[in-house]
Order: structure tokens, then sequence, then C-alpha cells
């Protein structure tokens, strides 16, 4: 109900609008009463206003809206079949407008002359002016009333159709292209015409209408005045419609920008006029759809990599520079990989295995990225982090090992898949690496190279021969107890020295005991 009266008040703000030339000639009949004294022919002039400024004129509009109203009743009940009509008068209606109204200003001058409202027949004891004069006169007044009638239209039902165009986009994403039309020539003409209008109409009364003016009653002064107070009438009510077709549009616009600052990419802003605004609006919304197709990219890449990944290539893209060479970094690299995962999967149908990596990774992850980590890339059903990577982080080791116990915690504590524990390996291992970009030239993924990420590997599978599940080595435990005091809850079991397959020195290794599970 609520959607339909709003539809409606569409029609009846248009016909509204267009019946503000009754506002006009009250203004100006009015002043003409006050200042001649005629008073006895305002009950005439107030029938003929509302009999053909409200009544007639009412009517004519009504049907130059038909098609609009019939669409956008359409549009609400699911059927866009009357659109191309109504897209035609709206992008003419303000033509038709302004012509109708020129149309319903002579019909009423006719009406006016004819039952002399305004006198142009000669009275007793006023000198008469001749009859091409009086007849030139009724032409002129009629011509001038019915121009600012016009001009007064063409911005009334300008507005309103930006305004049922910005309905029709928001309600119905109906989508307008803007006209060739300039708002520099649109404003020229009609001020042209109203001073003109206004000019030629003081200069007749100081010269050839003398005699005519006598007769209604005024002298050449109050004339001029007239002629003013009904110019400037008329060119106020237009100056309203004018602001409100300038300035509307561009508060849509500065709206859509700052929704599109604070991440809604979906904003967009209406394209209502059929000028330069327009334009604008249509080149902003070809913009916004740019982002927003960049943003969408930009998340699926979030899936694949980590945010500061994507954010680190998208700034090597614009720097072109993609493949630069990668930076050194001392950091710390964990590996993560589930045990007996493949004689699980055996049991599964592939897309339960999938299912189930999905859940798992979603869990083993939010640790990680919870203490300032990124997961670099996933080989099966292991995943391979690094800290101090992208970000300073003093304490990378320290954050690493709290990682892994979130990590141990979650899987001890979790059945994936709804029926599943997943018993995990850790290793963990600080040193220098080189981060950076490799591959080819359509293909690049974001990885380390060194040895420190080859002993994190190794320790991650030795855990099977230590019946382990965190192995950390000891340049990793000794970063973390020589920094202050924070590494105070952490419990370490020394393991002893070990030899690493591939390698010729043996080094220390610890695991973590089991109090130090988070809660």
């Amino acid at each position: 109900m609520q959607a339909t009266s709003r539809n409606q008040n569409h029609w009846q703000r248009y016909v509204i609008a267009m019946a503000g030339m009754a506002t006009i000639d009250f203004c100006f009949t009015g002043a003409y009463v006050a200042i001649s004294g005629n008073a006895d022919v305002l009950g005439r002039a107030i029938g003929l206003n509302i009999a053909i400024l409200i009544i007639l004129n009412g009517v004519g509009a009504a049907c130059l809206f038909r098609p609009v109203a019939k669409a956008i009743r359409s549009l609400a009940a699911g059927n866009p079949a009357t659109l191309p009509a109504a897209t035609r008068r709206l992008r003419r209606l303000h033509l038709y407008s302004a012509i109708w109204a020129f149309c319903v200003g002579l019909i009423y001058c006719a009406a006016a002359f004819g039952s002399g409202v305004f006198l142009i027949t000669p009275q007793p004891q006023i000198p008469g002016a001749p009859l091409e004069i009086r007849l030139f006169a009724g032409f002129w007044f009629s011509f001038a009333y019915a121009t600012h009638f016009a001009v007064y239209a063409y911005f009334a039902a300008l507005d309103r159709s930006e305004t049922v165009k910005r309905h029709m986009f928001e309600n119905w994403q109906v989508r307008f292209y803007p006209g060739r039309a300039t708002i520099g020539p649109r404003l020229a003409i009609v001020f042209l015409v109203l001073t003109l209008v206004s000019s030629v109409a003081i200069l007749f009364d100081l010269t050839l209408f003398v005699d005519i003016r006598a007769s209604q009653g005024l002298s050449t002064q109050q004339a001029v005045m007239l002629d003013v107070i009904a110019t400037e009438t008329a060119a106020i009510l237009c100056l309203f419609f004018i602001s409100r077709t300038l300035t509307r549009p561009i508060r849509f616009l500065r709206d859509a920008m700052r929704k599109i600052s604070q991440g809604d990419f979906t904003a967009r802003s209406p394209i209502a006029s059929d000028d330069e605004i327009g334009q604008l609006a249509y080149e902003f919304n070809h913009m916004a759809a740019g982002l927003a197709e960049r943003e969408q990219m930009r998340r699926a890449f979030e899936r694949y990599v980590s945010r500061d990944v994507v954010e680190l290539a998208m700034d090597r893209e614009n720097r072109g520079d993609p493949r630069a060479a990668g930076e050194l970094r001392f950091a710390t690299v964990m590996f993560c990989d589930i045990s007996d995962f493949t004689s699980l999967s055996e049991n599964l149908a592939p897309q339960q295995v999938i299912s189930l990596l999905n859940d798992y990774f979603d869990k083993v992850n939010a640790p990680i990225r919870d203490q300032g980590g990124i997961v670099l890339n996933y080989v099966g059903d292991a995943l391979h982090a690094a800290f101090n990577i992208l970000h300073d982080d003093q304490n990378h080791a320290l954050h690493a090992v709290r990682a892994a116990l979130a990590i141990r915690h979650v899987t001890r504590h979790t059945r994936f898949g709804g029926s599943h524990l997943m018993k995990t390996r850790i290793g963990i291992h600080s040193g220098p690496v080189v981060a950076g970009p490799v591959g080819s030239g359509d293909r690049i993924d974001f990885t380390i190279q060194g040895d420190t990420a080859n002993l994190a590997s190794r320790l991650e599978n030795l855990n099977k021969e230590t019946n382990t599940e965190i192995l950390i080595s000891k340049t990793t435990r000794d970063l973390i107890t020589s920094a202050d005091s924070q590494s105070h809850a952490i419990s370490f079991i020394d393991l002893g020295t070990h030899a690493i397959r591939g390698r010729k020195s043996e080094i220390d290794l610890f695991t973590l005991g089991d109090a130090t599970d988070p809660a």
C-alpha cells in the first residue's frame, strides 16, 4: 500500500507542479488589482484561474504524464512491458510541458481579455488607442504571459522527470543514459527569454501602450512596476526548480562517492539528468563498476592467498615489477600436516575430502592470522605459513609458537566434518629467508626460499619419529626465551640432539608441554 501511494504521488506532484502556473497568475493579477484598484475583476480572474490554469492545465498534465504513471504501476506489479514508452516520455517531458503551458497561457489570455479582466477596449473618459495598437497589445500580452508559463513549466517538469528517474532506478534498477543537453545554453536561453520579455514589455509600456495601460487604470510607472513583478515572480519559481535540478544530482553523486570510499562498491549514482551532470554520473558509475570488478577479483584472490600478499601483488603490478627481486627477512616458518590423512581419505568420497579439508583449514588458519602470520600456500592436506614476512614483527618466533599451540588445541578438541578427529604435525624453525614473487610471466606465486623453510618442513615430518605433534628448533626456542618475559607461560621440553635427513649437522629440538595449551 505504501509503495502504491508513493507511485501515485509522482503523478500528483507533477500535476501540482504544472498547476504552479496559477501561482504566477495569482501574483500578477493580485499586483494588477492592488495597483490599478480594479477590484471588480478579481472574481472573474479567480474563476478563469481555477478553470483554465488549474483544471484544464491539470487534465492536460495528467495526459502528458500518463505513460510514465502506467509504467510505474506496471513496474510495481513486476511487468516492465510499458517501460520503453515511459522512457521516451520522460526524456521529452519538459519539452512537451513547456509547449502545453504556452498553449494554456494563450487560452487563458484570450479568455481574460474576452471577459474584460485585463481591459484592452477603450474606456469612457479615457483616450482610446488605435485598433491596431489594441490588437497588437493583446497579442503581445498573450505571448509574454504564455512565455512565462512555458519557462516555468519547462523547469518544473524537468525537476519532476529527474525525480521519477531516480525513483525508478532505486526501486527497479531502471537505468537511463545521459543525453546531449548542456547546462550553459539551457540557462542562457531561459534568462535571456525572461530578461528580453521584461525589457520589451517595459519598452512598450513607455511608448506604444501608454493609452492601453491608462485604460487599465495604470500609470506608466505602475505598468513598469507590474512588468517587473511578473518577471520576478516567474524567475523566482524557475530558480527554485533550476537549483534542485543542479544540486540534487550532485548530492546523490557525492553520497555514492562516500559509500564507495567506505567500501560499498555496489553504490551507483542515478542518471536522472540529460546534461553534463548526467554524463558525470554515467562516467562515475562506469568507474564504480570497474572498482567493483577489481574488488571482486581481489576478494577472489584473497581466497587463495592472504590479504597482505594481495596488497603486495597489486602494489607491484601498479609499479610494473610483479616479479621484482625478493626481500631478505629473518622469519619464523611453520609447516602443518595432518597425520594419517591418506588412510582417512580412502574411506571418503572426493567431495567429502574437499569439505573436510575446507573445515580444517578454516579453523587452523584463524590462529595463524590472529598471531600475525600469513599462509603462503596449501599442498594437499599441508599448509605453509610464515611470520615476519610482510610486516615487521620482533616477536615472530613467539607468535608462531602461540599459533601452533592454538592449532594443537583446536585439532584435539574439534571433530572436523562433524565426526573426524585430525591430529596435526607442526614444524617450526627461525632463520633467514628470501620472500618474494616467483613464477612465469602469466602466473606468479608469493613464496619464501632458503634453508630455513626446508628445515621447518623436515621438522614437521620428523614428528613421526619423535611421536610428537610440535617440533621447534633451538634457534626458535632461544629467540622466545631471550625476548623479555613473554615466554614464561610456554613449557619447552628438550628432546635432545637429532640428525635431520639431508643435513650433515645435527640440531637440538624441543616440543611443547600439554600445560601450555590455551584454555
